[in-house]
């Protein structure tokens, strides 16, 4: 690094923390807390609930592929300076919304652009920073989503007794603005070189450059005169990958989103279904934390492999679901899942595609991925309102973590 400059990384790891922080009122844990008073103020059924919670989250897939190109070109800072605004906006909209079609907007564009964009944005701004210590440096960042798991569902709470679910969302609002203005107007960078410092802040000459990681166990680096396969849709490795990526999003979200209606069927309190978030939250962050140090370490498919053996496991622990000490069980699975692979989904594409034009892939990998938890919350719903019972939706359910582990049984393809 020239000069005596700090290196700057470290910064951007706290904007990536507020970042996913603050997706939390676009996620499932949260819609979670206002569900009830939702259904009761709008007249809607769950099913009905499930479909326009799904129609906001395929907006959020179809929304992050777009940003991921828009990004590659304007950068992080002004990506997520608009995203700052709109999701304040989108909270106001949740607020003032008077029927079911402005209801559907509102959730639309906070799902797209909590579910969606922040997290992209997050692992986009921990690419272009780190390389061989991208992995820790995602998993301290991805803590912001584990905090909110764990502190947001209890304010809103609290602030639902005190001012009603609508100015609550205006505060969420007014919390978001804050938040994320502060860390687009005075924290982001979009990339080392604009302060000319470096990746890792470690001198070019110094450090094994290549558009690949030569760290990484995942992918050999390119020669000098070699060139990276970029192909997307048409790549059987972006399909393996994707393929077992999305799961967790899909088996996390129909979990989350039906946890109150799951636990009730098991004859477990609604109280609880809140409660135990905060021990989510802590498993969450728990995974996050080792994560990143095992893919630095062992590479990406070795981990992801383990997140979906947790997720398998999480849905077997919810068919034999009792009262008593399985549920911190099974919780504590389920926040190992959800937190390893929070992490993988921001540090798995730039190592087998590298930093250039990297929000193209990865806003396309977000399409897919987003697609997933947008269907989600329909098949448990739809088999619950068919036979009574969650039961055989969540036996479905375990198909989709068992495929994503076939396909990563065999090495991935080199093109």
């Amino acid at each position: 690094m020239s000069g005596k400059q700090k290196f700057y990384g470290p910064w951007m790891i706290l904007a990536g923390f507020i970042m996913t922080f603050c997706s939390g009122p676009g996620q499932s844990f949260l819609f979670m807390m206002f569900q009830p008073y939702l259904l009761e103020e709008f007249q809607l059924s769950r099913w009905s609930f499930a479909l326009i919670y799904g129609a906001g989250s395929f907006c959020s897939a179809i929304l992050v592929s777009v940003v991921g190109r828009i990004t590659d070109r304007v950068g992080v800072r002004l990506s997520l300076a608009v995203a700052a605004v709109l999701m304040s906006l989108a909270c106001v909209g949740m607020m003032t919304a008077s029927g079911v079609v402005s209801l559907s907007l509102a959730l639309a564009v906070l799902r797209a652009l909590g579910q969606g964009t922040m997290m992209l944005l997050c692992s986009l701004l921990m690419a272009q920073w780190y390389s061989q210590r991208r992995g820790r440096a995602m998993s301290i960042a991805s803590m912001g989503l584990a905090t909110s798991s764990a502190v947001m569902p209890a304010l809103c709470l609290l602030l639902i007794d005190h001012f009603g679910w609508r100015v609550s969302y205006g505060i969420l609002g007014l919390m978001l603005l804050f938040l994320l203005g502060t860390a687009a107007g005075l924290i982001v960078r979009n990339r080392p070189e604009d302060i000319d410092q470096h990746v890792d802040g470690i001198e070019p000459d110094s450090q094994l450059e290549n558009q690949l990681d030569a760290a990484d166990n995942d992918a050999q680096p390119a020669g000098p005169s070699s060139q990276l396969d970029r192909r997307v849709w048409t790549s059987p490795r972006f399909w393996v990958l994707v393929s077992a990526l999305a799961s967790a999003p899909f088996v996390i979200t129909a979990l989350v989103f039906h946890q109150v209606s799951i636990f009730a069927e098991k004859g477990i309190e609604d109280d609880v279904a809140a409660g135990v978030m905060v021990v989510f939250a802590i498993a969450a962050a728990c995974a996050n934390l080792l994560s990143g140090g095992l893919i630095d370490r062992f590479g990406v498919r070795k981990v992801l492999r383990a997140s979906l053996l947790l997720q398998i496991l999480a849905l077997l622990l919810v068919q034999v679901l009792s009262p008593g000490p399985m549920v911190v069980v099974y919780i504590l699975v389920l926040g190992l899942a959800n937190g390893s692979a929070s992490v993988l989904m921001g540090v798995t594409w730039v190592r087998f595609y590298g930093r250039d034009g990297l929000g193209k892939v990865q806003g396309s990998a977000g399409t897919v991925v987003l697609t997933a938890a947008a269907l989600a919350p329909m098949l448990p719903g739809a088999v619950k309102d068919i036979t009574g019972s969650f039961s055989m939706g969540l036996w479905l359910c375990i198909l989709v973590p068992i495929t994503g582990l076939l396909f990563l049984i065999r090495e991935l393809p080199e093109k």
